[in-house]
């Protein structure tokens, strides 16, 4: 593995993480953007982005690291927190996961044995934007060392979620006001249901589409790490 294009900006830090995967397929790419938001580490907040990602610009993004948190990043107060951003995978069939749980389990080796590799045994949260909700939430989320779990925007929560037993909070559901998505009747009654259930916290922002720049904002991401980052 190699941590590429590394700097500082105040109080983060930030590189590219790149390996070849053995999981997903020989020399495989896999990438993701790495932020450190403080010294040291003792969790790990890692999301998952949407889907609709194509080969090429899978490839592109691995020669760069995604700029729409560093404004919100550089503002939040220092903890001992690394955010990881992964790019939704352009091979892997997450929208079948619920009914072809042998690659969800693909993924969730890959993820487990080579993504997080580097903080090894140390917790973690589940998280994804879109459609990459299914990418956290079907089989990643219940792994000993996951501690929580969020969505933005989220296309394809499982219908049946259930909070592990190691969770001290429910699954938190950020839903932009003029998201179309997260507010499409089956993604109202799925967030709606588990909510009632006591599986799902939802939390309405006061604006916000169906971009990842509207949830990386102090009442989004900001709000999940500065609970991360406070258990």
């Amino acid at each position: 593995m190699k941590i590429l294009v590394a700097y500082r900006e105040e109080k983060m830090k930030k590189s590219k993480q790149r390996l070849n995967s053995k999981v997903l397929g020989p020399g495989r790419p896999v990438h993701a953007d790495v932020f450190k938001l403080g010294p040291s580490t003792d969790r790990v907040v890692l999301l998952f982005g949407g889907s609709g990602i194509s080969e090429e610009e899978y490839a592109e993004r691995s020669e760069t690291i995604i700029p729409v948190f560093d404004k919100l990043l550089q503002r939040l107060p220092e903890s001992n927190t690394t955010f990881l951003h992964a790019t939704a995978p352009y091979d892997v069939p997450f929208a079948r996961f619920e009914n072809e749980p042998a690659q969800a389990e693909v993924w969730n080796q890959h993820v487990v044995s080579e993504l997080l590799q580097p903080w090894k045994d140390l917790p973690y949260w589940a998280c994804g934007y879109s459609g990459g909700a299914a990418l956290a939430l079907n089989g990643i989320h219940d792994r000993k060392y996951c501690v929580g779990g969020a969505v933005f925007g989220a296309d394809q929560v499982p219908p049946d979620f259930t909070c592990p037993a190691q969770w001290a909070r429910p699954l938190l559901m950020y839903r932009g006001k003029f998201d179309p998505v997260c507010h499409d009747p089956r993604n109202r009654d799925v967030a709606s249901r588990l909510n009632d259930q006591g599986q799902a916290e939802v939390i309405d922002l006061s604006a916000g589409h169906h971009r990842l720049a509207d949830y990386a904002c102090h009442d989004g991401v900001g709000h999940l790490l500065t609970l991360a980052a406070a258990m």
